[in-house]
């Protein structure tokens, strides 16, 4: 009967729509509380204790999500020095010199893009070598009966499953009926208010109806178009997702 309820909630918050556009301010920092300090562990290498330090130095950043009722850009506040990185045989080396690892997080310089009046998500970055425009799978997603109420909305939450029983945990308010939310997590029956990943949370701090930003779109058009699978042979895919 609540699975019912539920989906007749989240039908009827379609249904009943107007035309939606605006901006959305998403703030993301590091849950440091669950980080180990760096050689807390000695069997940790150089460079897990390098990224360690580097996660308790992370400062929040901004991320910025432009939408109308189907498309949406995502990009995060660009006032960040972008680090240098080498994909070598050895993994990834990121140089410690300015790097806020919140911003590289959320989203660094990548763009992301969807437009769901043609089921299309994409990620345009120039990370390693020309830019490269990267297509996204659809994320999948459990939605739950579990509610609570964010800033004045009520949301629900839904998940994904991860490695090591880990979750993707996101709440999302039906209250602003589009599939919309920061840095590709997207496809849900509302805007995501929040997304907590493993060490990674996002809340929104600003709801923008009717930001002149979002009267028109441009969409990502240079760089070669791959599939994840294409990206990922080519790059070794440093980040775990694009």
């Amino acid at each position: 009967m609540r699975n019912t309820i539920l989906i007749i909630v989240l039908l009827g918050s379609y249904g009943l729509s107007a035309q939606l556009k605006g901006k959305i301010t998403y703030r993301l920092e590091i849950i440091k509380d669950s980080i180990e300090q760096p050689f807390e562990n000695k069997e940790n290498t150089d460079a897990q204790n390098e990224v360690f330090a580097l996660m308790h130095e992370s400062q929040p950043v901004e991320g910025y999500l432009i939408f109308n009722d189907s498309i949406a850009i995502y990009n995060v506040e660009p006032k960040i020095d972008i680090p240098g990185w080498n994909n070598g045989s050895d993994g990834l080396i990121i140089s410690p010199s300015n790097v806020n690892l919140s911003w590289i997080m959320a989203g660094g310089s990548t763009t992301y893009y969807n437009d769901w009046s043609r089921d299309y998500c994409i990620t345009q970055n120039a990370i390693m070598g020309p830019t490269r425009r990267v297509i996204q799978k659809p994320k999948e997603w459990t939605i739950t009966e579990e509610s609570k109420v964010i800033d004045g909305y009520t949301c629900y939450l839904a998940t994904i499953d991860k490695r090591n029983d880990k979750k993707v945990k996101a709440w999302f308010t039906p209250e602003i009926p589009v599939k919309h939310g920061p840095r590709g997590f997207n496809g849900l029956p509302g805007l995501i208010m929040e997304i907590e990943d493993i060490v990674l949370l996002w809340t929104v701090v600003k709801i923008d109806i009717d930001n002149p930003e979002a009267d028109d779109f441009i969409e990502p058009m240079e760089g070669e178009l791959l599939t994840q699978e294409e990206y990922i042979k080519f790059s070794g895919n440093p980040f775990g997702d694009n």
